[in-house]
């Protein structure tokens, strides 16, 4: 008879960094506060700073956090469609920013309801060359190793990704339309892109 493994506990960094998301989701950016987060998530305030530091290593590792759930993201979707780059890259951008708009990370971060204009933003833009580096370099890596077709060197990948994040951050902060319609124009610059 097997008996079943329980599963592994969740980190306590893990569950605080949940948590604050939650909180953010919640109350936006300026509410969150260490006390606040420990009695969320049921420890000590010592706690919360010894697994996360300061409010603003908080935010660092929340965007990391996000940052590493949208390469996971992208990766699954470019394996859906061997051979087919174009295919790829826009569904990997469609889904990418279908599940930003619904992000309350990225919501509180662009200024929208419940982010106002407090702190969040001004974290991520100061600090911003290792989230978008460490986004774009991933990502460029991904396509590359996927779609070695694709005649474009490291660093042209590179170009063409950090190109397609920021017209994604730009559909994100003034929407033009639906998804689709974002996904259905991306298409045509990214075939471009790719020489197709």
């Amino acid at each position: 008879m097997n008996v079943a493994t329980p599963p592994a506990p969740v980190r306590t960094r893990e569950r605080l960094l949940a948590a604050a998301s939650d909180l953010i989701a919640a109350e936006g950016w300026a509410a969150v506060t260490m006390g606040k987060l420990a009695a969320h998530v049921g420890v000590s305030r010592q706690t919360v700073y010894n697994e996360l530091g300061s409010k603003a290593e908080l935010a660092e590792a929340l965007v990391l956090r996000e940052t590493g759930r949208f390469t996971e993201r992208v990766t699954e979707v470019v394996a859906a469609y061997p051979g087919h780059p174009v295919d790829g890259v826009t569904a990997a951008f469609g889904q990418t920013l279908e599940a930003a708009r619904g992000n309350p990370l990225l919501v509180v971060a662009l200024g929208c309801p419940k982010g106002g204009r407090d702190d969040f933003l001004p974290l991520l833009t100061t600090r911003s060359e290792g989230v978008l580096e460490r986004s774009v370099d991933t990502v460029a890596a991904v396509f590359a190793r996927c779609y070695p077709e694709v005649r474009l060197s490291p660093s042209e990948w590179t170009v063409a990704v950090e190109a397609i994040v920021r017209l994604l951050l730009s559909h994100l902060v003034q929407p033009s339309g639906s998804v689709e319609h974002a996904t259905g124009q991306m298409r045509w610059v990214i075939g471009r892109m790719l020489g197709a």
